[in-house]
């Protein structure tokens, strides 16, 4: 993995005979935008519902945030909001070929623009690409919340907050994941490859060896 301070450079050339491949077509800015809040609040929604359903089940057990927040609530919050934004990242890098360990996985911090994120140049497939982009949904939002259900009523202030905060942050903040993830199993073919060009999108029809793609630069 590589470390970038600032914003993300623009990707290297391909080579050896392979051309970028067909582009990979996004909506315009304010409808991304549009759509990924959309994809957040549906995720966030789904949690939320099986909270409320499960509290009605258990109506003889009270959740301990009912309670009032002490201040290592307020601690876990802050450390869960944080903590959230940069696992979710690190998760992302973990499915990239070579585990996010290659010089092809690149993590950047932008402090002037307060982006911090991971990302990939080069091919990879689509099965593959999907499982990377939809991954933090499983690490923190469908696992924090299992915990929660399975100690419900049995967790301290902190410990609940804590939960809570991963499963919101990260289920609205999973919305661009979600929302990516559909563009690319409408337009991309189940045996397509991805590639990720001079930060542009595409895929190519079919399989595509790695070992015939080196990056220049």
């Amino acid at each position: 993995m590589r470390i970038q301070w600032g914003h993300p450079p623009a990707s290297p050339a391909l080579v050896e005979e392979i051309q970028a491949g067909r582009s990979i077509r996004q909506p315009g800015k304010w409808v991304s935008a549009i759509l990924a809040s959309l994809a957040g609040i549906i995720l966030l929604a789904v949690p939320v519902a099986v909270l409320f359903g499960y509290s009605f089940l258990h109506q003889g057990v009270q959740s301990t945030s009912a309670g009032n927040m002490d201040a290592g609530a307020w601690i876990a919050v802050v450390l869960a909001f944080f903590l959230c934004i940069t696992v979710h990242e690190l998760l992302h890098a973990a499915m990239y070929p070579d585990f996010g360990r290659s010089d092809s996985t690149v993590l950047f911090l932008a402090l002037k623009k307060l982006q911090f994120g991971v990302y990939y140049e080069g091919a990879i497939s689509r099965t593959r690409w999907l499982v990377m982009r939809l991954f933090p949904i499983l690490g923190l939002t469908i696992l924090p919340l299992a915990v929660w259900l399975a100690a419900y009523g049995g967790l301290t202030n902190a410990a609940e907050a804590f939960l809570m905060v991963l499963v919101i942050t990260n289920s609205l903040g999973s919305g661009a994941d979600l929302a990516a993830a559909v563009i690319v199993l409408i337009q991309v073919p189940a045996s397509g490859t991805l590639n990720f060009y001079r930060g542009r999108a595409y895929w190519l029809p079919g399989k595509v060896r790695l070992d015939k793609i080196r990056l220049q630069g």
